[in-house]
């Protein structure tokens, strides 16, 4: 169920499909992954949003979106996101599959046929993309990176992976900055577009109940039309354990402060001790019945909130907590306390237990959702692994307190970030 079948169809193209009869939709997504740069980031970040709106085929929007309620409610989406030091540019359409169409019709084919068209083959106008289109998608950009800063715990877990990661790509945002936003043109826009599509590393997912073949033939055959000389891309590499801690105040207009613990462990995504470095995690701030939410939360009342999460791509373990000014040095005692016990093996079976059955219960509901599947194989992709769901539960379920004392130990502060409110005058 849901094995992974990968093969190069060209240069730097793969296919990937994750078949699962259980579902009755297919999912087709074009991902581009290439290196993180701060020269880049706003630039790439704007590209999917304006293909999804249509091409040559389809130049009004609207008519495109009648036409894919004509396809029994086709969606098309697209995504910008970071993993580890790539960014990666999505653009993805899901439909039904053609054995449920009333009348047999070939819906996959077009499907497919649309995303290519939406790729290769976009509006535009005097060799460029358009110039109320480009503004447009530059707004909502400078949007999505103006709402980090009105929420605090993000902004905060943001600026924390900015100054701990500073000089390596994983600090950077996904999305550039407002005033890289503000300087594209359409004519700059069009040439990264360009770029993109010769130079990155593209992998297709497809993942659902149909015929994989389909879009297997069409996407290969309008892609071989492309001159690629694609540019090789770094091995993800762990961020390295520092010497000392750095410790940084940001004050800004807040009622409540938030204080980001940053840890390195040196490990890397596809380490033999990642399993147990997830475990690990999750006792000490992965759920409810944490170390973290049960003593610095719930019986020493700390904070409001207080939990860790591990990115496993740089080895990274992120503890963050919303906390009162008075309680920000005692928390952040208290939680280096709790791991200095990990770290001495005080750890019970029970919440070994009860850390794995959480953390395979979350690989059971991957099977659930074409998009977590397809997502969860994306990432083993760029990571250079295969196992599917199933297997990396059993890597979960064979992990010995030893291995997680053992993890736990490669955990090294890095930075302690606090953002605070204005000091009084």
């Amino acid at each position: 169920m849901c094995a992974l079948k990968r093969e190069e169809i060209q240069n730097g193209i793969y296919f990937n499909t994750i078949s699962d009869e259980r579902f009755k939709s297919n999912k087709l997504v074009v991902h581009f992954v290439l290196p993180l740069k701060e020269d880049t980031a706003a630039v790439n970040a704007l590209i999917p949003n304006l293909l999804r709106k249509g091409c040559r085929r389809f130049a009004d929007f609207t008519a495109f979106n009648r036409h894919l309620d004509g396809l029994y409610g086709a969606v098309v989406g697209s995504d910008v996101e970071k993993f580890g030091d790539y960014q990666v540019i999505s653009i993805s359409i899901v439909g039904i599959d053609d054995q449920y169409t009333l009348s047999g019709e070939p819906v996959m084919a077009e499907l497919s046929e649309i995303l290519s068209e939406l790729i290769l083959d976009p509006v535009l106008e005097n060799g460029a993309f358009l110039p109320r289109e480009v503004e447009i998608e530059k707004k909502t950009l400078i949007d999505t990176i103006l709402a980090e800063l009105n929420d605090k715990r993000t902004y905060a877990l943001s600026t924390a992976t900015r100054l701990m990661c500073k000089g390596e790509p994983y600090g950077l945002s996904p999305y550039g900055t407002v005033d890289e936003v503000k300087a594209l043109t359409p004519e700059k826009v069009y040439e990264a577009y360009q770029n993109l599509l010769k130079t990155a590393r593209i992998e297709m997912m497809f993942v659902g109940c149909g015929d994989a073949e389909i879009p297997k033939k069409i996407l290969s055959q309008k892609f071989s039309a492309l001159d690629r000389a694609v540019l090789p891309l770094a091995s993800l590499t762990a961020h390295p354990v520092p010497e000392k801690e750095e410790s940084v105040t940001e004050r800004m207009d807040v009622s409540q402060s938030k204080m980001v613990l940053g840890f390195a462990s040196g490990l890397s995504a596809g380490d033999e001790a990642i399993p147990a470095m997830r475990v690990m995690t999750v006792i000490f701030g992965g759920t409810p019945m944490s170390k973290l939410f049960l003593n610095v939360r719930e019986k020493m009342s700390l904070c409001y909130y207080c939990a860790a999460r591990l990115d496993r791509t740089k080895g990274i373990v992120k503890v963050d907590c919303g906390v009162e000014n008075e309680n920000i040095e005692k928390a952040k005692s208290e939680i280096l306390h709790q791991l200095a016990e990990m770290k001495e093996g005080v750890i019970s079976d029970e919440e070994i237990s009860n850390a794995v059955m959480s953390l395979v219960n979350s690989y059971k509901t991957i099977y659930d959702a074409p998009g977590a599947v397809e997502g969860f194989y994306l990432g083993q992709i760029l990571t250079g692994e295969t196992s599917s769901p199933d297997e990396e539960a059993q890597k979960l379920s064979a992990v010995t307190k030893e291995d997680i004392v053992n993890a736990a130990k490669l955990l090294q502060l890095d930075l302690s970030y606090v953002l605070t409110g204005k000091e009084e005058k």
